[in-house]
């Protein structure tokens, strides 16, 4: 899977998540916990999902704390990724 499949699937999976976000569950099927991590830190330095859910300690490893939630940009980002696969 490319970097640009997990971000449309991560982006999708929490535009359709309940309103209280998505937690661990957002790790099932896919590459390993440390891809999404990373790409879940990279949405978020993008403004795609809420600051605090992503952190790196001194050790340069992520943390993900739960719920993951979109941002409103991150909802337009979900949306026209899901535009460009239903289209």
């Amino acid at each position: 899977m490319s970097n640009d499949a997990l971000r449309s699937e991560i982006l999708t999976r929490l535009l359709h998540a309940h309103p209280h976000g998505l937690g661990k569950e957002l790790l099932d099927n896919y590459r390993g916990e440390k891809a999404v991590a990373g790409m879940l830190k990279t949405l978020q330095e993008g403004g795609l999902i809420q600051d605090g859910a992503v952190a790196v300690d001194d050790a340069h490893e992520i943390s993900v704390h739960y719920p993951i939630k979109l941002s409103s940009a991150g909802v337009e980002a979900a949306k026209q990724v899901e535009g460009q696969v239903e289209g």
